[in-house]
């Protein structure tokens, strides 16, 4: 196995011999930073304005003596001038002017309890109306014309376009007494079988009577079984055929 020599200039593995100057160059830059923080603090610094101190005047307080002739005379130059300058002897009289006097308007005033009020008469009235009494008038009951129709007139379900295709052999409703058939009006659904499996009143009268028997020959009748439609919607009227219709 051979081995292979490292050829080198002074027989050292490592560069000993090259210097980093990168720490000279991280001091200079350091140093070159703070002398511009420095301008930069000298130029853009905050100078406050000196506020002006004015001319203060020292006050003297002098005392004037009444006793003394010529302190005296200044004295009454200045109540003359100013009659609010009053004098502690002059504070002791008494205003004789009844415009300068004072007057509070609760001068002489009593507080006093307020009188009560008497109470208010009870005022009765006649009551008009009871519990038991009826202010309501009588009503009299709606006269109904209850025409009988005739022993030879029949009473016949009629069809609408919808149903005369699958018509029951008889439409013929007996022992019911309709005196108003024209207002009797039925919305029923035919199944596939002919038999009638709802009858909705659309109209009717007030003889609630008289449509429990319609609504029963109604669901009776009988229609001819169809396998094309499920279902089967129409409406079925009613009127009197054979004799005097009512």
């Amino acid at each position: 196995m051979s081995t292979k020599s490292h050829s080198t200039a002074n027989g050292l593995i490592f560069a000993w011999h090259i210097r980093d100057h990168s720490m000279m160059r991280l001091v200079l830059a350091l140093v070159l930073l703070m002398a511009a923080m420095s301008a930069f603090f000298f130029i853009f610094r905050i100078v406050h304005p000196v506020a002006q101190r004015l001319p203060v005047t020292p006050l003297h307080v002098i005392s004037l003596d009444p006793n003394n002739p010529a302190e005296l005379a200044l004295i009454h130059r200045a109540q003359d001038r100013s009659f609010a300058l009053l004098s502690d002897a002059d504070s002791a009289v008494s205003v004789e002017s009844p415009l300068l006097a004072f007057h509070p308007s609760f001068d002489g005033h009593e507080i006093k309890l307020r009188e009560l009020e008497p109470a208010p008469t009870a005022i009765h009235q006649p009551r008009l109306f009871t519990a038991a009494a009826d202010v309501l008038p009588p009503v009299s009951r709606r006269a109904v014309d209850s025409v009988a129709a005739p022993p030879a007139a029949k009473l016949l379900a009629i069809l609408s376009p919808s149903l005369e295709q699958r018509a029951p052999a008889s439409l013929e409703l007996n022992d019911i007494k309709l005196t108003q058939p024209t207002r009797v009006q039925f919305r029923v659904a035919i199944g596939s079988a002919g038999q009638v499996i709802t009858a909705l009143p659309l109209s009717s009268v007030e003889d609630a009577e008289v449509m429990r028997q319609l609504h029963a020959a109604v669901v009776a009748l009988r229609f001819t079984p169809s396998e094309l439609h499920r279902f089967d919607w129409g409406e079925i009227s009613f009127r009197w055929e054979g004799g005097d219709t009512p």
